[in-house]
């Protein structure tokens, strides 16, 4: 039996993860850690004999944990890392892994020091549609690939913390283009070596200075184009779309068709009620049964740290990007 505790009590560890490793065979949900016991204590409810905890080394002490899902904010994931790594418990994060290369960096050497491992939580490789479409692209259905295009947009982050700098670490390229940016390197199945971008903020400038719509424009070792089109500025729906383009044929993943049902109002905004389980649809539960089987079997891992790290690197040379207004080289990666 592998022991999980949560780290953070917001949507996605209720929406997403507490429910998908509630459904894994050989999994116990020991502890929910939150910043108030109110929070833990409605997090964990759910799920019998999970505690509702306030601390998080608290949590990493407990002999039954053996990992730490970190579903919490990005300054969070650096702490919470080291504090696995230094009680011998293997560590779960969320995108994006940090908040810049420098605490990446950090957290795969805590790891690395003591001999846990790290995976990094993009559930985009595990969406059932994008790997029904690797296969094809891998058995030539559609030529050689040479373009890839990712747009994922929401009007807005779920929380007030997304809109504070020091907390998120930026805006919609670290919060969204991480996604983006995962679909293209799937598929163009090659490092990224440069990337141009644009980014603004046009309808959030009031709460945030970090930019709400970003556009990327990547190159990748072996010729392809990639192109990243990412926002919290898209008004009154939600976008979630992939594109592969090759010599003999074109791949589109509508993401949200797999739901007919699209509800607008002025009162809730969009939503989206799921025939299928987002956790399922969105590939969460294929993650973490991932993460958790390759722990049990030592094999490597779809994302591990270095893969989050990876995904920053880019991020990096994007912000350098809109800074410099020219087209900027990604720094070494680490595979």
């Amino acid at each position: 039996m592998i022991g999980v505790s949560v780290i953070g009590a917001g949507f996605w560890a209720r929406q997403m993860h507490l429910p998908a490793l509630a459904q894994l065979p050989g999994v116990r949900i020991t502890s929910v850690v939150a910043t108030s016991p109110e929070s833990a204590q409605r997090a964990a409810a759910p799920y019998d004999e999970a505690q509702a905890l306030t601390d998080i080394a608290e949590a990493a002490a407990d002999p039954d944990t053996h990992v730490l899902d970190i579903v919490a904010p990005p300054d969070v994931h650096l702490p919470a890392v080291e504090i696995a790594a230094a009680h011998g418990k293997h560590a779960i994060c969320i995108k994006p892994l940090a908040r810049d290369l420098d605490e990446a960096d950090r957290m795969l050497e805590a790891v690395d020091e003591a001999g846990t491992r790290l995976f990094y939580a993009e559930n985009v490789p595990f969406i059932p549609a994008l790997q029904e479409a690797r296969q094809l692209v891998d058995a030539g259905d559609i030529g050689t690939v040479f373009r890839v295009k990712a747009c994922e947009g929401i009007g807005e982050p779920h929380s007030p913390w997304f809109f504070d700098p020091d907390r998120s670490g930026g805006g919609a390229i670290l919060d969204m283009a991480v996604h983006s940016l995962e679909f293209c390197r799937f598929f163009a199945k090659a490092p990224i070596t440069a990337v141009y971008a644009e980014a603004g903020t046009f309808v959030h400038h009031d709460r945030t200075t970090a930019e709400d719509t970003a556009v990327l424009t990547l190159r990748f070792a072996n010729g392809v184009i990639g192109q990243c089109e990412d926002s919290w500025s898209l008004q009154g729906a939600m976008d979630s779309r992939f594109e592969v383009f090759g010599t003999e044929g074109r791949i589109l993943v509508d993401n949200l068709h797999r739901q007919p049902l699209q509800v607008v109002n002025a009162r809730a905004g969009w939503s989206y009620p799921m025939p299928i389980a987002g956790l399922v649809a969105d590939g969460h539960l294929a993650m973490l049964g991932h993460f958790l089987d390759c722990l049990r079997s030592g094999a490597p891992s779809l994302s591990d740290g270095h893969v989050g790290r990876d995904v920053l690197a880019v991020v990096d040379a994007a912000y350098r990007s809109v800074a410099s207004g020219r087209r900027e080289e990604i720094k070494e990666t680490t595979r």
